[in-house]
């Protein structure tokens, strides 16, 4: 009997696997690589997150989150910058061109 009830429990246990291991890499690839120039099209900077939704100011360590995402517009466009010093976020000291 409990041999007939592990075949069954591992072809569902291996299909949970594989599951797992497709949907992990489906979303890995969502990501921006560390390394790539994912750039935003309005912007033009390089994106944090997947919808570029978040960016990184150039020549500085600020990220920064747009209040209004689907803002197709530069001059409509708002952004709030942080950092990280000393492990909690704080008010990026170099304010972004546009969007203040």
């Amino acid at each position: 009997m409990i041999r007939s009830l592990s075949r069954p429990f591992a072809a569902v246990a291996l299909a949970a696997i594989l599951g797992l291991a497709a949907a992990g890499a489906a979303s890995a690839s969502a990501w921006p690589d560390r390394n790539s120039n994912t750039r935003d099209d309005v912007t033009g900077y390089l994106c944090i997150t997947p919808g570029c939704d978040v960016v990184r100011l150039p020549q500085t360590k600020c990220l920064c989150t747009k209040d209004n995402p689907s803002e197709r517009n530069l001059r409509k466009l708002r952004l709030t910058c942080h950092i990280s010093e000393a492990g909690r976020w704080q008010a990026c000291p170099v304010s972004p061109p546009f969007g203040n």
